[in-house]
């Protein structure tokens, strides 16, 4: 359970649905034209650019080279996030094939300890953990929890949350404690790791983004 001596902001969300909806003005307008035009288009990217591919690849769907940048995971990852919450705000079930079908394709391409990166996976194994200045596998992971946390808060389902706990369980035993030292050249995942904490009370996710960030500054 969280600290009962912490602030309550500290370790309470707001409650849904009510801080995510907006009745009429401008920006009721715009959450409306997210979910009936935006996010559709954003799925029909997803295919596009080639991001629902690489992780096809990765799970040994499919074949081809991986496209787009070391970070494309983090495109699919940011609209799984604003489904769980268009979710939280309309109850709309519009999305619910989609999510099954990219969660499970998720689950298929993580490694059995947990890790999941397309980029590493498909085009640079060697590179596991090896350039965390610039190959992003932590800001990734960030979004990766930012986006379950939006889903089960939102939508109630807790697959992804699942999904990304085993990845996280994985850093953990990585970089956690004394051990290595590494941090993520793009910042994203110490904040994952406070709501993460927030969501499941967890104390040693916090204490692992209170260490990411002491870190920060140093040499690596």
């Amino acid at each position: 359970m969280p600290d009962p001596a912490a602030p309550l902001a500290a370790t309470t969300h707001l409650p849904l649905p009510e801080t995510a909806r907006l009745i009429g003005g401008p920006l009721g307008d715009w959450q409306a034209r997210n979910a009936t035009a935006t996010l559709p288009h954003c799925l029909e990217q997803l295919e596009a650019a080639g991001v629902l591919d690489n992780l096809r690849v990765a799970a040994g769907e499919a074949p081809g080279p991986h496209r787009g940048p070391c970070f494309a995971d983090s495109d699919l990852y940011k609209t799984i996030e604003a489904v769980g919450w268009e979710i939280g705000r309309s109850g709309t079930t519009a999305f619910d094939a989609w999510l099954d079908d990219v969660i499970g394709l998720l689950a298929r391409a993580q490694e059995p300890d947990g890790y999941l990166d397309s980029y590493i996976q498909v085009a640079e194994p060697a590179l596991r953990w090896a350039e965390l200045d610039r190959t992003h596998e932590l800001y990734l992971l960030g979004h990766l929890v930012q986006a379950a946390i939006a889903l089960d808060r939102g939508a109630g389902r807790a697959d992804l949350l699942a999904v990304a706990s085993r990845f996280v369980d994985l850093v953990h035993a990585e970089f956690g404690g004394d051990r290595s030292p590494g941090i993520c050249g793009h910042p994203e995942i110490e904040t994952a790791l406070v709501e993460l904490y927030r969501h499941t009370g967890e104390r040693r996710h916090l204490d692992l983004a209170a260490l990411m960030i002491d870190r920060r500054g140093t040499a690596r």
